[in-house]
């Protein structure tokens, strides 16, 4: 039996040129001067602040009017923040405890519209009947500094939305385009805008989600969005093999190596190809995955168009361990930290957990969030425990599935997109100041042997979950002197929000580690902690549970150990 698995999959079981300009070698730029995402300019010292919560007639088209519209107030200089929930006031209040800002001026929606409305001067009007034209409407307003409104509240402003396709920087209403599909909205938009959207960055989006659209308007990120084959019942504009192929077209016309945003199925996961298929088909146009939207399990990321201009130091110290010989040794590593969803929502209540701290625990972390939200990153290294260790996740600069990156492209090619990436892999590792990194999925010898060499790289931590690749012999190997452990376990497949289903998660894992524990010791094993792990308490008792002949260790020591008995 195969336990391999998606990377969130449990959720559901239970419920054109080599980089661009953005390769130092092409531009002459410095590694300090690398930034694959772009980048906002410092905050405001007073950042006025609106919480959304209190919006209440026609709030989704509130809150899409006044994120992107938040994205043009920031361009000059990030003045305006968003309350989309609470973790953005503890992400404001921390904002103002680090001295980015000195100040937050709290306004009502009114005084909102009266002080940053001037910014725009024409209207982009969304079609309901094209769930893509809240997509194209957005990529308008970046482009012509425009304002997104929907037909419930196109009476609220004053500007000029024309029916003109042939001008849409004059402002333009979207109904009168009278698109039969959402590709045909799309095809529209790249052909009258695509000379003008950024080559940095890409994003396939949900049109339901809106957080995310400050930083999309502010450095004009293209949006595509591809439907499921279901998804015609309740999209009869949605045609899931012309958005596919669509997508793949433009996809393949924007640089390799950058970061495509987003997230390629809607948050209830009952819109969208999907996470296997939607990696796939961005691994190989070579495109790496930060999470920024809503995945099931963690929110869309707002406010990127302040966080990105903010700046950290991230340093790590590694506690000195010595082997002994008797023992299993084993390190727990959390998943998902690679999607900045996760760094700003769910990692937060698990650092301010009460038990955080009493076992030692892995964090992934995706590493282009020192250029997107620097100061959350900033929070976790400041606040973390001596057993506390982050980890590069899935893998190196972004989530990937490895053995289908830059398939699309010709051999030879492909090479250079793969040096390339490796090597901004290096850069970016370097600024977690971490020495580990995590993989996704099972790899041919030659690419985890590419992997292992990314400069500064100590260990490889394999695998979303036991694959049925994995064997007592290879959980412990290396490659090219490297250390490569793969996981254990495979995950409870339940859903742990009732203190029954924790402790039956705990027991399963338990049972998972001491049956796949291999004879000789010392051993060395990684256990892998995905989403099921709801609270600190649950690693603590799983420790507990495994008695005092198995000591947990951060990843980073795990390396050091297992190099201590091999002699090195």
């Amino acid at each position: 039996m195969s336990y391999s698995f998606s990377r969130r999959a449990f959720l559901a079981s239970s419920a054109a040129g080599v980089s661009g300009a953005l390769w130092p070698r092409s531009c002459g730029a410095t590694e300090s001067e690398v930034h694959l995402c772009p980048k906002s300019r410092p905050p405001a010292r007073t950042l006025a602040a609106l919480r959304l919560e209190e919006l209440t007639s026609f709030a989704w088209d509130m809150r899409l009017t006044l994120s992107c519209l938040q994205g043009l107030s920031n361009r000059s200089e990030p003045r305006l923040y968003l309350l989309h929930d609470r973790y953005d006031e503890l992400w404001l209040e921390w904002l103002h405890e680090r001295g980015d800002i000195d100040a937050i001026e709290w306004l009502e929606v009114g005084h909102v519209f009266e002080r940053f409305l001037p910014v725009v001067s024409r209207l982009y009007v969304t079609d309901p009947e094209v769930p893509a034209s809240v997509n194209v409407a957005t990529m308008l307003a970046s482009v012509y500094d425009g304002l997104v409104a929907t037909p419930n509240t196109l009476g609220l402003f004053k500007f000029a939305a024309k029916a003109d396709a042939g001008n849409p920087a004059a402002g333009l209403d979207l109904r009168a385009l009278h698109w039969k599909k959402d590709v045909d909205a799309y095809r529209w938009a790249f052909a009258q805008l695509g000379k003008s959207l950024s080559r940095q960055a890409i994003c396939i989006l949900d049109a339901h989600e809106v957080a995310l659209r400050d930083y999309l308007v502010e450095f004009k990120i293209p949006i595509l969005w591809i439907s499921a084959p279901r998804d015609v019942a309740a999209n009869p504009k949605a045609s899931s093999d012309e958005e596919l192929s669509f997508a793949r077209e433009i996809l393949m016309q924007w640089p390799p190596n950058i970061p495509c945003l987003g997230w390629p199925n809607s948050g209830n996961k009952e819109a969208g190809i999907g996470e296997d298929l939607g990696i796939d088909l961005t691994s190989e146009c070579a495109k790496f995955n930060p999470c920024t939207a809503f995945d099931a399990y963690s929110p869309t990321v707002g406010n990127l168009s302040v966080h990105s201009g903010t700046t950290a130091t991230l340093h790590q110290p590694v506690p000195p361990i010595k082997l002994e010989r008797e023992k299993v040794y084993f390190s727990f590593i959390r998943s998902d930290g690679d999607g900045w969803n996760f760094q700003r929502h769910y990692y937060r209540k698990l650092f301010d957990d009460p038990h955080h701290g009493s076992v030692p625990i892995g964090w992934q972390l995706g590493s282009t969030a020192f250029d997107g939200q620097p100061d959350i990153l900033d929070y976790y290294y400041r606040h973390a425990r001596p057993g506390d260790c982050f980890v590069n996740a899935l893998t190196g600069i972004g989530y990937i599935h490895e053995a289908r990156y830059a398939q699309n492209y010709p051999p030879e090619q492909r090479a250079q997109i793969w040096k390339d990436y490796l090597r901004l892999s290096g850069i970016y590792l370097q600024r977690l100041d971490a020495t580990v990194m995590c993989t996704y999925q099972e790899m041919s010898p030659d690419i985890v042997s590419s992997i292992a060499g990314v400069p500064g790289v100590r260990g490889l931590f394999s695998n979303y979950g036991r694959t049925d690749k994995t064997t007592l012999e290879n959980l412990a190997s290396e490659v090219g002197g490297v250390p490569v452990f793969r996981a254990v376990n495979r995950p409870p497949f339940i859903l742990t929000y009732t203190p029954s289903a924790r402790r039956d998660a705990e027991q399963f894992t338990v049972k998972e580690i001491t049956s796949w524990t291999p004879r000789q010791r010392p051993a060395f094993l990684f256990v892998f902690l995905a989403n099921w792990l709801t609270d600190m308490e649950m690693a603590e008792n799983i420790a507990r549970a495994l008695g005092n002949e198995y000591m947990a260790v951060r990843p980073d020591q795990l390396v050091s150990l297992y190099q201590q008995s091999k002699g090195a």
